[in-house]
């Protein structure tokens, strides 16, 4: 392992630093004025963030209305300091990953070629995942309560399971709430393709990927046409004793609920595909994001942590590859807006809740929401994360 030694800029280093502060100042530009405000304040803060998390690459991308409103990368992309981080540097998303098949796997069902209420038992390793997990110390899967004293029902390997439930996080208990379980989410492959159906890797390719034109993406590391996305892969790093130490790179492959190794950039392009009815159609969009919730826990939807936060809609999955990776995808549906965040550490992850939808607890989210959405008076600073 190697401490991030940043070495002394060459031109090149400092050239790509000037063409991103200038691609920024002319995004502003097409922004309004209050827009332009709040960006530069959420600018400073995630500038603050990472300095104050030591964190080596970071990248952040605004759309607006199926635009790209602003998008700047922070940073370096190696592990001596000599390549700048840039919008195209890729990152590993972790659980960013859910969503993003999830939509791959409605569009396919819409198709016909996946049937949704599919058994788990279809998958011939599910019996015995959830005999394990259901007994191991793992809560989401033995059950118990969080630090807070919210209740988390345990697996019930006797329930007749079905793919509909896992893709809404309806397998703990008896379904009647959700409980984010990851290790379930990453069976669904092994039941698509038990039940007959095609490999993962190409429904998402030619369901997601290739209707966003979206390329150079690489879904988990043995995909064939990942094409740049491992070369530009910034190294992953691990805070121990507040300096940031080179980690190896999780060589676990492409799930459904993780594995996308992708750039701030092309997440913000599966956003305005999505957004413009590429992807899926009206009615899921409206039943995933529109849909009224029935709790104020918010809820688990295809993919999708949903919630209401003072009056407005909010849509997210945020990951975690821990002591390597974070990263953050945050809609506010009413307001045509979204923001992307990675980074090579695990500074993003702020330890929400298994059964609760609370994304205004993240210290960045918080951030983003003060300025692009509660609106401050002018001359209010947002109060700096981390």
């Amino acid at each position: 392992m190697h401490r991030h030694r940043p070495a002394p800029r060459t031109w090149i280093a400092l050239a790509a630093a000037c063409l991103s502060l200038a691609t920024a100042a002319a995004q502003a530009t097409t922004a309004s004025r209050d827009e332009a405000a709040a960006i530069a304040r959420f600018d400073a803060t995630l500038s603050g963030f990472r300095a104050a998390n030591r964190v080596p690459a970071l990248a952040a991308a605004i759309v607006r209305d199926g635009e790209v409103l602003w998008e700047r990368a922070y940073g370096w992309s190696d592990d001596e300091g000599d390549v700048p981080a840039t919008v195209d540097t890729t990152f590993s998303i972790a659980s960013v990953t859910k969503p993003i098949a999830a939509v791959a796997i409605l569009a396919e069902a819409d198709a016909g070629q996946v049937d949704l209420s599919t058994p788990m038992k279809a998958d011939p390793g599910w019996a015995r995942t959830c005999e394990w997990l259901s007994a191991s110390e793992i809560l989401f899967g033995h059950g118990g309560a969080e630090a807070d004293g919210t209740p988390i029902p345990a697996m019930d390997c006797a329930r007749a399971t079905t793919l509909r439930d896992v893709l809404n996080m309806r397998v703990n208990g008896d379904g009647a709430r959700f409980v984010y379980n990851p290790i379930s989410y990453a069976r669904i492959d092994r039941v698509i393709s038990g039940a007959g159906g095609r490999d993962l890797r190409t429904i998402v390719r030619e369901r997601v990927m290739d209707h966003a034109g979206i390329h150079d993406v690489a879904l988990g590391w043995r995909d064939p046409l990942g094409g740049s996305a491992l070369r530009l892969l910034a190294p992953p790093f691990e805070v121990k004793d507040g300096e940031p130490v080179k980690n190896s790179v999780s060589d676990d492959d492409f799930r459904a609920a993780a594995g996308i190794k992708a750039s701030v950039r092309q997440l913000a392009q599966f956003d305005r595909a999505l957004d413009r009815g590429a992807l899926l159609s009206a009615d899921w969009r409206a039943r995933i994001f529109d849909a009224p919730l029935a709790t104020p826990a918010g809820d688990y939807r295809w993919g999708w942590f949903v919630q209401d936060w003072q009056g407005h809609r909010l849509a997210w999955h945020s990951g975690w590859d821990p002591g390597r990776y974070s990263a953050m995808y945050l809609k506010v549906v009413d307001r045509g807006l979204t923001l992307i965040v990675l980074a090579n550490t695990e500074a993003l992850w702020w330890g929400n809740s298994l059964a609760r939808a609370e994304i205004q607890r993240s210290p960045v989210a918080a951030a983003f929401l003060e300025a692009f959405v509660e609106a401050p008076p002018a001359g209010e600073a947002v109060r700096p994360a981390g």
